[in-house]
């Protein structure tokens, strides 16, 4: 890819990230199962639809190495793990906070990985980005948060979800370091194990419901596939930009981008209000950017 072209896709690549995020907030208004049932059926349609998406991007060629097999089944239990820690703690506490922590953990965990096994520094500027984007997190959903009544089991569900999504970035850069001409298997691979991996999880906790936890309606669907083919374009790129910018940078970025579009796209498609503080991390996240652009 040519160096002109990085920041281009990495305005597409949180474009599909967004788009994925707006889909998924529309599935779980739509969805017509049982409650319990929304994320594990999301979850497995979303997998499929992804690998089927990826082998297609590639051409229908798929030839993985055993390291990238084994990465990708590592990544796969790694994102099922974020998506019961998801499912978990936003029924058992403040939906803002695990939001805070969710975001520390991608940019946290892959940070001090990067610096310890594979010996990446950062420059002052970079260092202060990211610390303002972390503010920008504080910021933008520190409102909601309530830790009264909350019980204990729902810190263990936000641990959980801090180093889940630490180690999916941890996992995915990993692969690319070590074999970047097996992109495509790596995606699909990790999509198709987290999808068996949820349909397991709804085998068991929905038993003979199951089956009628799949009818959800045409609109829910709808949304379903097309976050699913969202994600799909979203990670391929994903991947691509991995080779040119350092995963914290680029996760950093990426997070702050797609707070920033979401939070425009449901002032501007859903009529949601934008308070001062929502204005207030959005130009935090800007400023963040321009600092990591540097």
């Amino acid at each position: 890819m040519p160096q002109g072209m990085v920041i281009p896709v990495v305005v597409l690549c949180i474009a599909c990230y967004t788009g994925q995020g707006f889909f998924n907030k529309l599935f779980s208004m739509r969805y017509q199962g049982p409650p319990a049932a929304a994320t594990p059926v999301y979850a497995t349609l979303f997998g499929g639809i992804v690998a089927v998406v990826t082998l297609c991007l590639a051409g229908f060629r798929f030839a993985p190495s055993l390291e990238t097999v084994l990465l990708g089944c590592a990544t796969g239990v790694v994102l099922f793990l974020y998506n019961l820690g998801m499912i978990r703690a936003a029924r058992s506490g403040p939906y803002a906070f695990q939001s805070i922590v969710m975001l520390f953990g991608s940019i946290v965990v892959c940070l001090v990985f990067s610096a310890l096994w594979w010996g990446d520094r950062m420059g002052p500027a970079q260092l202060v980005g990211i610390g303002v984007m972390l503010v920008a997190f504080v910021v933008l959903n520190s409102g909601g948060v309530d830790f009264s009544g909350v019980k204990k089991e729902y810190f263990f569900w936000v641990v959980l979800l801090f180093f889940s999504n630490g180690f999916y970035g941890v996992l995915m850069d990993a692969q690319q370091r070590l074999l970047p001409e097996q992109r495509n298997e790596m995606i699909l691979i990790t999509f198709l194990s987290s999808a068996g991996v949820s349909l397991a999880y709804l085998l068991i906790t929905q038993r003979e419901q199951a089956l009628a936890a799949f009818q959800m309606g045409h609109a829910a669907l709808g949304f379903a596939v097309g976050s699913s083919v969202c994600a799909a374009f979203a990670v391929f790129l994903l991947m691509l930009l991995l080779a040119y910018i350092p995963s914290y940078i680029l996760f950093t970025i990426c997070n702050g981008g797609l707070l920033v579009a979401s939070a425009l796209l449901c002032a501007v498609v859903l009529k949601e209000k934008m308070t001062r503080r929502t204005v207030a991390g959005i130009g935090l996240s800007v400023l963040s950017i321009v600092l990591l652009s540097i």
